[in-house]
């Protein structure tokens, strides 16, 4: 180690090998990673004329559409944010209410 002038041995809070950031403490949440992940299908549902409704999503964007036999889109919704999911799953919930009656 070395000595000062005053013949008193230098002591360090932490060792030479430590990394830069690890004294510093860590603000606010850990980062997301920014690439988007893949299209997946959380949800599909079959109605009794012949069409569906499914959910869909990536990151946090859910995209919910109803699809005729041939699975051509007739109607579709995006949703976004916090409360995206429950929307989404409100929405196709309403479908499935509105054509099975039930």
């Amino acid at each position: 180690m070395a000595r000062p002038a005053s013949n008193k041995i230098r002591v360090r809070s932490q060792g030479s090998n430590v990394a830069r950031s690890q004294s510093r403490r860590r603000i606010g949440q850990g980062r997301i990673n920014p690439r988007p992940m893949p299209v997946t299908i959380i949800h599909k549902a079959f109605l009794a004329d012949g069409t569906q409704v499914a959910i869909a999503q990536t990151n946090d964007t859910f995209v919910a559409a109803r699809f005729d036999a041939n699975e051509r889109p007739l109607d579709r919704c995006v949703f976004t944010g916090g409360s995206a999911r429950d929307n989404a799953r409100g929405w196709a919930d309403a479908w499935v209410r509105k054509l099975r009656g039930f």
